[in-house]
């Protein structure tokens, strides 16, 4: 089952990795045709700036400070969490059958006989046999793994958003005064 899971995210990042592939090259021809018009531009108007570099080193400088960089950090987000969500599901599960063998958490039949809740003042335990009350309760037990699936999706999209933020190229023209 885990095989299968994984041979469909698989097919599913390959096809959308090669969406990216094919968007970038539908991209790279605009990307270049602006780097030529801003070179021209930069040798007539500004000329100083352009000192020490080539333009084939200005047409690499140019397509890192204005090549889209958003699509590949969201896939590798998405590819992080497909691949981390079964290991996420499967540490929960252990942290969940840890806690109910050590009596951290008492077992739902347990908890089903203990409970009294009550709708107009008519108890609800009188009129539920306590296997209806055991599948509530672990239908409530379902909050704890949605939770760290959630937790665990904040994390991967907080960690790429920051590697998008950190990695970010100035302008044009301060990336080309670095370069020289």
């Amino acid at each position: 089952m885990l095989f299968q899971y994984y041979l469909v995210a698989a097919l599913i990042l390959g096809l959308w990795f090669g969406a990216y592939r094919y968007w970038r090259s539908r991209i790279d021809p605009d990307i270049s045709a602006g780097a030529n018009f801003d070179w021209d531009l930069y040798q007539r108007k500004d000329p100083d700036l352009l000192k020490g570099l080539d333009e084939a080193s200005f047409t690499s400088i140019y397509r890192r400070v204005e090549t889209p960089r958003g699509p590949i950090h969201v896939f590798y987000a998405v590819a992080a969490f497909l691949i981390g969500a079964p290991l996420v599901l499967a540490l929960n599960t252990l942290i969940i059958r840890f806690m109910e063998r050590t009596g951290i958490i008492p077992q739902p039949a347990e908890q089903a006989r203990q409970l009294r809740l009550t709708a107009d003042g008519i108890q609800i335990v009188e009129r539920a046999n306590l296997d209806t009350l055991q599948y509530i309760l672990q239908g409530w037990g379902g909050f704890f793994t949605f939770f760290s699936l959630l937790i665990f999706w904040v994390i991967v999209f907080y960690v790429s958003m920051r590697r998008l933020h950190q990695n970010r190229p100035g302008s044009l023209r301060e990336e080309i005064l670095r370069a020289r």
